[in-house]
């Protein structure tokens, strides 16, 4: 155990070896426009593990005092659980887009009215929805008013994006065309919820192109295009090589991810083709997050790791994580799920909660971290108390969130013996889960504590740079127009 901690501070502090040089990389003005989007990404995310700790105890003892209600306590937690990911990606995208298209943002002035629609839309709906004023569809709580401001929100996104690369001289790049067609599915996959559906089946299938989708396709599509980008950054990984395996695993995830979705529809009234469709595909999306490990493998080979600050370390770690959710989270677990005869008995259970929170803030969740430090912190120097923090909280939320799921996937299996197979009474089978409900919410609470000490160190470590990046900023600026006046 001794060995393995000694082996992490190493990995993090990166003892006796030369000092931390810059990265050498192509800097532009716009990229700047990335770290408000990762500044609200972790301050939702320290959010959300504290109130979502509250929620977990709530099942554990019903009868606590509560300021809200149980469903509406879950709605708000869902709609911030797809939020901050969604943010902290277009964050990830806009920084590293603009690097690899090697052309300014065609509009800063559009990426900040996006953010701002964003975060009126997204934060009023949570607002309303803290208040209990829910439409009363599953994941689709918030009012109409707030989706059309997310609607416009991903069209102005798709459209920067859009006119950003074709001024650009290598418009070729996979990794640009990766992060493109995850903002287009973005916003193609969004419209069609805008709709009321009468028949109840078609309205459950249309569901699921977000609750689905949006996080095993879209922003999939986004990280792992920015993941790629990161890796060509930090490490000496052949551009040619990574970018061949990229194109395979963008077209992988594509088919497997938009197919994979019929595992949703096994038994809400679609015909039983689905049951072999979605049973099928599912492999075929594992198969794209075994490559995904092999891509992670390639780009950090032969990674300079003295020529890397702290944050840059850090945000290695956060992919290594990543990394290994995405095989053992949403790839097995979620592989699991996705048979139909296990399905049958297992839907709807705790096991699913346990694929969920494996996935989405094991899986997507520690890749938006990983770029949200990287931008926020890349030329920050780090104080050791800083550090430490930072260690702490990466280490807690990683405990967390796997007491968090250890303990729902035990819970679900329990539940699905007891309930669906024994044929005990829901509530009754309840009861006996509490012990692993418990150890759920002790997990969140361990996750919230990690969550609050990174998110504090990372602010402290920005705050300390501000004036840094600020004369940066200018100085940047004053290049880029006395470039454009030569040119002239």
């Amino acid at each position: 155990m001794f060995k393995a901690l000694r082996q992490i501070g190493d990995f993090f502090f990166h003892r006796h070896k030369p000092a931390a040089k810059k990265v050498k990389e192509p800097e532009y003005v716009s990229q700047a426009v990335a770290i408000p989007y990762a500044l609200v990404t972790l301050l939702l995310l320290a959010f959300q593990g504290v109130a979502a700790t509250f929620g977990a105890t709530e099942a554990v003892f019903p009868n606590l005092p509560s300021p809200v209600r149980a469903e509406v306590g879950r709605a708000v937690h869902l709609n911030i659980a797809v939020f901050w990911p969604l943010l902290g990606s277009m964050g990830m995208v806009y920084y590293f887009f603009i690097q690899e298209a090697e052309k300014e943002l065609y509009s800063l002035r559009l990426a900040w009215l996006q953010f701002f629609v964003l975060i009126a839309s997204g934060l009023g709906a949570i607002t309303f929805l803290a208040f209990g004023l829910m439409r009363g569809m599953e994941y689709r709580e918030a009012a109409l008013v707030f989706d059309l401001g997310i609607a416009v929100g991903l069209a102005i996104f798709v459209y920067n994006l859009t006119r950003t690369y074709f001024l650009s001289a290598v418009r070729g790049r996979v990794t640009m065309l990766g992060m493109l067609s995850g903002a287009i599915s973005l916003i193609v996959l969004f419209i069609p919820n805008l709709i009321e559906y009468v028949h109840p089946t078609i309205d459950e299938i249309i569901r699921f192109w977000v609750v689905h989708m949006w996080e095993e396709l879209s922003k999939e599509l986004l990280l792992i295009g920015a993941l790629v980008a990161f890796l060509l950054t930090v490490g000496k990984a052949r551009r040619k090589t990574l970018e061949k395996l990229l194109f395979l695993q963008l077209a992988l995830l594509i088919v497997g991810a938009t197919f994979a979705t019929g595992h949703h529809y096994y038994w809400i009234g679609t015909p039983p083709m689905w049951l072999w469709i979605g049973g099928i595909f599912s492999v075929i999306q594992v198969a794209a997050l075994f490559l995904l490990a092999y891509i992670f493998y390639l780009g950090i080979r032969e990674v300079p790791w003295g020529s890397l600050n702290f944050g840059a370390r850090l945000s290695l770690g956060f992919t290594f994580a990543s990394v290994v959710y995405h095989v053992a989270g949403a790839a097995m677990l979620g592989m699991l799920l996705a048979v139909p005869h296990f399905n049958r008995y297992a839907r709807a259970t705790y096991l699913t909660s346990s694929h969920a929170h494996l996935a989405l803030f094991g899986a997507v969740g520690m890749l938006v971290l990983a770029g949200c430090t990287y931008i926020l912190t890349r030329d920050s120097h780090w104080p050791k108390q800083q550090k430490n923090w930072a260690v702490w909280g990466f280490l807690l939320l990683n405990a967390g969130l796997i007491i968090m799921g250890g303990a729902l996937a035990v819970a679900g299996l329990l539940q699905t013996y007891l309930v669906r197979i024994v044929g005990m009474d829901y509530a009754v089978a309840h009861q006996l889960l509490h012990p692993y409900l418990l150890m759920r919410a002790l997990g969140g609470g361990v996750f919230a504590v990690g969550g609050l000490l990174y998110a504090g160190a990372v602010l402290y470590v920005l705050w300390l740079r501000r004036h840094n990046l600020l004369q940066s900023l200018l100085q940047k600026r004053e290049t880029n127009e006395k470039k454009v006046d030569d040119e002239a």
